[in-house]
């Protein structure tokens, strides 16, 4: 049984959340580059290279491994996509959970240089992020839900735009909606940062575990009735 579609907007309204509460921390603590927005990256790669900036280099180029190894695990996880469409089946659930642990294992290291990584542990933890939303962009990818994504906003900003413009366009709110958690993902972080920085990882991870539990629970409400063997077989009188 899928999840109902508004349930499963929601769901990946708030991934967009992690995305940009991720992106967040790591520009402003490992190194000024981003763990999703791989178009900047790429740029920002070729500018290191262009000026012989090896941090800057480096730290694009660990961004960008760490966000091909996740997308292409998950990718493989989750193929072939149609049988996705429509809800969160167990791969999808595997994947995520799979993220969690990945950004687990980024905060205890952050927690471990106390909030101020430098260095070689930059690098492995920009990495590890990098890995978690390669990972969360392939798998709300293969939800097949079009025009939606939790990491890659500056295509469905340009659909918003586009649809905005046309003489009969559908409805943009839960694109809009993708956006402004984008916002507010990168918003809390960057405020917690601010504040308390040895904190400022635990916004993620706490909005991945939600959907995580959202998605677990609604799995298991599906999946009861059809493994009662005798629930399967009666029929209405």
């Amino acid at each position: 049984m899928p999840m109902p579609g508004r349930r499963l907007g929601a769901l990946v309204a708030v991934l967009a959340m992690t995305a940009g509460a991720t992106d967040a921390i790591s520009f402003l603590g490992l190194g000024g580059v981003f763990s999703s927005v791989m178009t900047a990256n790429m740029v920002l790669l070729g500018l290191g290279a262009g000026q012989q900036n090896v941090q800057l280099t480096v730290h694009t180029g660990a961004a960008l491994a760490g966000y091909i190894v996740g997308a292409v695990a998950v990718g493989r996880l989750t193929w072939p996509p149609g049988r996705q469409a429509g809800g969160w089946p167990a791969p999808l659930v595997a994947a995520l959970i799979a993220e969690s642990i990945m950004l687990a294992g980024v905060t205890v290291g952050w927690e471990i240089v106390g909030g101020h990584p430098r260095g070689a542990a930059q690098v492995a933890l920009l990495a590890g992020t990098a890995a978690a939303m390669g990972s969360q962009g392939a798998a709300v990818k293969a939800l097949q839900i079009p025009e939606i994504s939790s990491t890659y906003m500056t295509g469905m900003l340009t659909g918003i735009l586009a649809d905005l413009a046309a003489p009969a366009g559908p409805a943009v709110a839960s694109r809009l909606r993708l956006i402004a958690m984008l916002i507010v993902g990168a918003t809390a972080s960057g405020i917690t940062y601010a504040q308390v920085p040895r904190l400022a990882p635990l916004i993620p991870v706490a909005s991945l575990a939600c959907v995580i539990g959202i998605a677990v629970g609604a799995r298991t409400r599906t999946a009861g009735p059809r493994d009662d063997p005798q629930g399967s077989d009666q029929r209405p009188g």
